[in-house]
């Protein structure tokens, strides 16, 4: 009778583990890189495997790309925005290009477990904001390329993960509520 009672509780925990992970992907958030994408990159991670579950992952991906509750605004959104204020198709094409890319880079990398990544929140809001100043300026392609190279250094270990500032990208501002 244990044993019976021991393999049910087995099998409702394996069921309860899949539904979970086929809801995260029957709702993958459209114009995201593909769910494969990042179930590999946190297949290539031991480390990470061993204090995040793949769902745990894949969740902080779709908040990425999404937002949710803390921070309503997604990479999508700021994406969207970027794309739409860029009066040149050809220009508009790459910027939605490159950041789809950097987007990608750093989603996979701030999804993981706080102790165990080289992106954190701090960094994407910094990038957040250079964004939209980006946009204020019309250097839109000129900053992306930066924060490419700079989310490049991170992941190779060749950029200390305290030299991404706002001042690396443009001057503070004292009335900025928002400034790391």
């Amino acid at each position: 009778m244990m044993i019976k009672l021991i393999k049910s509780l087995v099998v409702l925990v394996l069921l309860t583990a899949c539904a979970t992970h086929t809801s995260v992907q029957r709702d993958w958030p459209q114009g995201a890189p593909s769910l494969a994408y990042f179930e590999q990159v946190y297949a290539e991670d031991l480390r990470n495997q061993q204090e995040q579950t793949l769902d745990e992952y894949l969740l902080w991906v779709k908040r990425y790309y999404e937002g949710w509750e803390l921070y309503r605004r997604g990479w999508l959104d700021v994406t969207q925005d970027l794309v739409m204020q860029i009066e040149s198709p050809p220009l508009a094409d790459e910027v939605n290009t490159k950041m789809y890319s950097v987007g990608r880079a750093i989603a996979g990398e701030w999804a993981k477990k706080t102790n165990k990544r080289k992106i954190f929140t701090r960094h994407v809001a910094i990038w957040g904001n250079a964004l939209v100043e980006s946009m204020n300026r019309g250097e839109e392609l000129k900053l992306i390329n930066i924060v490419q190279h700079d989310v490049d250094g991170l992941l190779a270990d060749k950029l200390p993960v305290d030299a991404i500032t706002a001042d690396r990208y443009y001057a503070s501002d004292e009335d900025d509520v928002f400034s790391w």
